[in-house]
């Protein structure tokens, strides 16, 4: 009976399609993972995102109606806007709670010009016409500029008599609110990362030990089908399998001892194809090489 040895690539392909149902299954378990931990992240993230930027906003807005109460109490008892000898101490106050609110200003309407801020060198000069249009256009009494940072938050002044009589802006910084963000983003990343590594570890696993039947079974019949294999077919194999692999193996058999037959009448075609074709002394030549 000829043999052949079990080629490099054989072994390989034999070896890759016992693996195939564990690759799909660990992959599919992977990817549903990956898909889930994503989700999860996007929606951690997108609350702490909302959640912290309300309180954020909520603080400001606090400290915005706080001052624009202190303001008012002192309009309504018949003072005017320009002689509230009272206004740079209620807005040092108002600065003191919120520690990343860098200045806080109060202008009037009608000359346009900041009366008072806790920022000395803001005082007397043209109130910014962004401030103004924002809060002329504002459907409420607060406003607000759009913009990276600083932002800037407002509310309008009103007195019993006069509404709309001037407005307080306050300018913040959000650069420590967008550093808080960008590190719970990168924790949250990290920990989608860690989770999804040891999920990715434990499924391989759980994957090999749930298709070790499988695998065993495709090997089984791997070999049972490998012509070159000396080994009688596996007892084990369901009986409508075995005929049929038995008769496989008959008929690899024939046909590889076909093909070797015809191989050796090749080789022996071409050797005397050989032997015709070598070169014959001409004829008439004398032996003392005279024709």
């Amino acid at each position: 009976m000829p043999t052949r040895a079990r080629t490099p690539g054989q072994l390989l392909r034999s070896l890759r399609a016992s693996l195939h149902a564990t690759t799909y299954v660990t992959v599919a378990l992977l990817v549903s993972l990956a898909f889930v931990l994503a989700l999860a992240t996007l929606l951690n993230y997108s609350k702490f995102l909302t959640t912290y930027t309300e309180l954020s906003d909520r603080r400001v807005a606090l400290v915005t109606a706080w001052t624009r109460d202190s303001i008012e109490v002192l309009l309504n008892l018949g003072l005017e806007l320009k002689g509230l000898e009272a206004a740079p101490g209620i807005l040092e106050q108002a600065k003191a709670r919120y520690p990343y609110i860098e200045s806080i200003s109060l202008f009037e309407t009608a000359s346009g010009r900041i009366l008072y801020s806790t920022l000395s060198d803001h005082v007397g000069k043209p109130t910014p016409p962004a401030w103004l249009a924002a809060q002329a256009h504002a459907p409420q009494a607060t406003w607000h500029v759009d913009g990276d940072d600083p932002a800037v938050a407002g509310i309008r002044l009103d007195s019993s008599f006069l509404k709309g009589l001037g407005g307080i802006a306050i300018v913040y910084s959000t650069a420590d609110a967008q550093a808080k963000m960008a590190l719970m983003r990168e924790r949250l990343m990290l920990t989608a990362l860690a989770v999804f590594g040891a999920f990715a570890l434990l499924a391989i696993i759980l994957a090999l030990l749930a298709t070790r039947g499988m695998r065993r079974t495709l090997r089984g019949l791997a070999d049972a089908l490998d012509p070159s294999s000396e080994r009688p077919v596996d007892a084990r194999l369901p009986e409508p399998l075995r005929a049929p692999i038995v008769a496989f193996r008959e008929a690899t058999t024939q046909a590889e001892a076909a093909l070797a037959e015809a191989e050796r009448d090749l080789a022996a075609a071409e050797h005397s194809r050989a032997k015709e074709a070598e070169p014959t002394s001409a004829p008439g030549v004398a032996a003392g090489g005279v024709p």
